[in-house]
């Protein structure tokens, strides 16, 4: 059993770069927002499962996949470490060493593949904090109130792809 908190939505576990800063304010910048939108937008966007898929398509899309990495790359050099965490439809848990409070506001930066540079940004307010044995803690994360309507239909549909295939891994 895994010792991530659990979450009472659809969830997937991944290792992914991962960081929670403390803020001041209880929202990203308007850059940050948008930045996620539009990462988002990318993340959900359909997947061609059609293995007959012609080849000039998926070298321009090579291509652009490439271009889009070596752009982030030179704009987000440093990542932070492979965090274990589950992420789910209306929150994000992981194990701590440090004892965050709840309702501390956070803003997480979460790459969504360990070898991209990818990144969202969100505002989360600490909704769990149980200390287990080792001395870290379960930390849940409210992501909730970061997500505007469009910004939530992208997140679903993101989470969801990412449940069915951690089911079918299985």
């Amino acid at each position: 059993m895994s010792p991530l908190p659990t979450l009472t939505t659809a969830s997937f576990d991944a290792e992914l770069p991962f960081a929670a800063i403390p803020m001041a304010q209880s929202a990203c910048t308007p850059q940050q927002v948008r930045e996620t939108r539009l990462a988002l937008r990318v993340l959900a966007a359909p997947v061609d499962s059609v293995e007959n898929t012609d080849p000039l398509l998926q070298r321009l899309e090579a291509k652009l996949d490439l271009a889009l990495e070596v752009s982030l790359l030179s704009r987000y050099p440093e990542r932070p470490m492979l965090t274990s965490c589950r992420v789910g439809l209306d929150a994000i848990g992981w194990l701590s060493q440090h004892p965050y409070t709840l309702g501390e506001k956070l803003r997480i930066e979460m790459f969504p593949h360990a070898d991209s540079a990818l990144v969202l940004y969100l505002a989360a307010t600490v909704s769990a904090s149980v200390p287990i044995e080792g001395g870290q803690h379960q930390i849940t994360l409210d992501i909730l109130p970061a997500l505007d309507e469009f910004t939530l239909h992208l997140w679903e549909k993101w989470v969801f792809r990412r449940h069915r295939r951690g089911i079918l891994a299985r």
